[in-house]
């Protein structure tokens, strides 16, 4: 019987690792709805713009301490700075943005202080 048990575990533990999602998408509404964008990998600190975004959807990453922060720059495309930070644990939710930000990028960890 323990032979089963820990048998159950290391493929429960291996369905969890595969069933992990990185990619977050963002929409036009602020329910996560409408005009999905392409999934951006959560764990690529690269800038990307996306504006006019009412919303994002964070995904499960199946790790209960994914600490990211999404970085968001208003008025440059290139993430020059930080206007806001929104740090999130990935648990899978919508989160609901202002619309105002030009560029973003996902950081590992929490957010600093804002630069712009």
């Amino acid at each position: 019987m323990k032979s089963f048990t820990t048998i159950a575990f290391i493929a429960t533990s291996l369905l969890t690792v595969v069933s992990a999602d990185l990619f977050a998408n963002f929409f036009s509404d602020e329910a996560c709805n409408v005009d999905g964008s392409i999934g951006f990998d959560m764990t690529n600190p690269g800038c990307f713009v996306q504006r006019s975004r009412k919303s994002v959807y964070i995904p499960n990453s199946g790790f209960v301490n994914d600490q990211f922060c999404l970085v968001q720059t208003y008025g440059d495309d290139h993430c020059g700075c930080q206007t806001k930070g929104y740090d999130f644990t990935s648990t899978g939710f919508c989160a609901v943005l202002d619309g105002e930000a030009v560029s973003y990028r996902f950081i590992g960890g929490s957010c600093g202080v804002n630069t712009c």
